[in-house]
């Protein structure tokens, strides 16, 4: 409870919340529907999370906080279900420790995404197959509700996104290679009908994602994926966020962004790879070495098809898409933990230093002003006291942030006082439009990709009076606007 209040805050929605919020604040589930078609980008393969989400909202409204204070329903009761399966106290510490403070966790319980409804499936359905390895004789008949809530968890996952239901396929497999035949014959035999409904559903599911994916539906493509994705889907997934650069100064810069961290980032690194080696090495022992190659198949599996896929299609896949393989991260920590614990002192003081940068790392998510996300609200703010005062505003931002934030948007652009969109601006459009008083205008790498819209900046002279995150505002030389600094 204390990670979600230090976590979730009524900050301003960024881009992909306020797409998501849209659908919510709507007041009938067909005009979610259709709001969410209209988007027509990835939030329309997350059904489960967009019904959730809307439902949620029509109890709690669709505030910044109301959003994001739901997320905690799914983090809570995984985190518990997950830690009271693992076995010996010792573990459970550990794990708890771990998932609770988890800087990936962190960030997208601050978030209103499918990614926390992700992570408590996942731990859930984890917590269930923890039970079983551990418990292999038990009669089949107590297991009735266990094998109910690990069904239910498996569909969630599967329609919280179109990759997680690819990702549902690592517990699964990895339940074949950890229980006895024997089990599974007997699992099959009392249970198929939950078994098949799962079957029908994730083949439902699979038709809808495929349905969309014909009809275009899919996240903006801003850069092509490449191995620098794939190191940093490691470096969101083993708590390094909170510990670098913003995520903003990461788009916009290379690798030098990462100097002024490098010795936290090294020593944390050098303690994170004690422990993953030694966690992976206690693991293959505990397990043996052929059943711990198998189940590391059977989570690299299922990554490795979404990563090549992304490479094939040129999509961006990052460290949140594979939020529901967190459990895996924390069982290995927690392994090398218990390991590195066992070596005297200094393993001791190796194990209390890890843990100060994963949790330090969290608590930097929350706090540090380079974490923070574009600051939809401020900008709004800035664009009605203009409006308020009788200037004219062009919006070079996200439409749906204007409508969110009650920033009203002329259709034609002309009349005064008024604000304009200005997404992406053709040369010719910048030449005949009436020069505005205010320039409201955010990650050029989206609204204004071609760079006319700073070229126009540069050539009429417009001076730069505030920066806001993920924002400039800029105003001509002779008015003076009333925005804050």
């Amino acid at each position: 409870m204390l990670a979600c209040l230090l976590a979730i805050t009524g900050r301003s929605l960024w881009i992909d919340e306020i797409e998501i919020a849209r659908v919510a604040a709507q007041p009938t589930l067909p005009g979610a529907w259709r709001e969410l078609w209209a988007i027509h980008g990835s939030d329309l393969q997350m059904p489960l999370y967009a019904a959730w989400i809307w439902a949620c909202a029509q109890i709690f409204g669709a505030g910044e906080l109301a959003l994001r204070a739901v997320n905690p329903l799914w983090f809570i009761p995984g985190v518990l279900a997950f830690t009271l399966a693992c076995p010996g106290r010792a573990t459970r510490n550990f794990i708890f420790l771990l998932a609770a403070g988890s800087p990936l966790l962190w960030y997208y319980l601050n978030e209103a995404r499918a990614y926390s409804m992700q992570a408590g499936a996942s731990l859930l359905v984890f917590a269930v197959l923890l039970h079983w390895w551990q418990n292999p004789e038990s009669p089949a008949r107590t297991e009735g509700r266990r094998v109910l809530l690990f069904a239910m968890a498996l569909v969630l996952l599967g329609g919280s996104s179109m990759l997680c239901l690819i990702l549902a396929a690592t517990p699964v497999l990895a339940a074949l290679v950890l229980l006895p035949g024997k089990r599974l014959a007997e699992f099959a035999r009392v249970f198929w009908p939950a078994w098949l409904a799962v079957l029908g559903l994730w083949l439902l599911l699979g038709i809808y994602y495929l349905w969309t994916l014909h009809l275009g539906a899919r996240a903006t493509v801003l850069a092509p994926m490449g191995w620098r994705n794939v190191i940093f889907i490691g470096y969101e997934l083993f708590g390094f966020d909170g510990l670098g650069p913003g995520r903003l100064e990461i788009r916009d810069g290379g690798l030098g962004v990462f100097r002024p961290y490098a010795a936290e980032l090294c020593g944390y690194a050098a303690m994170l790879s004690i422990l993953t080696c030694l966690g992976a090495q206690a693991l293959a022992r505990q397990l043996g070495r052929k059943k711990f190659l198998a189940l590391t198949l059977c989570v690299l599996l299922p990554a490795g098809f979404i990563v090549a896929a992304g490479m094939a299609l040129k999509f961006r896949v990052l460290g949140r898409h594979f939020v529901a393989l967190s459990p895996v991260v924390f069982l290995l920590l927690a392994a090398g933990g218990l390991a590195t614990w066992r070596r005297g002192q200094i393993g001791k003081l190796l194990v209390i230093a890890f843990f100060a940068g994963w949790l330090g790392s969290s608590l930097s998510l929350r706090s540090a002003t380079r974490h923070e996300k574009d600051d939809y609200r401020a900008a709004a703010i800035a664009a009605r006291a203009a409006l308020a005062d009788g200037r004219t505003v062009w919006w070079n931002a996200l439409i749906n942030g204007a409508s969110y934030y009650q920033v009203p948007l002329a259709a034609d652009g002309t009349t005064r006082p008024g604000a304009r969109a200005m997404l992406n601006p053709a040369r010719s459009t910048l030449l005949t439009a009436v020069p505005p008083d205010l320039i409201i205008a955010s990650r050029p790498d989206v609204f204004d990709q071609a760079g006319t819209l700073a070229d126009f900046l540069a050539r009429s002279h417009y001076q730069l009076v505030s920066n806001l995150t993920a924002f400039t505002i800029w105003a001509r030389p002779a008015t003076t606007p009333m925005v804050p600094r």
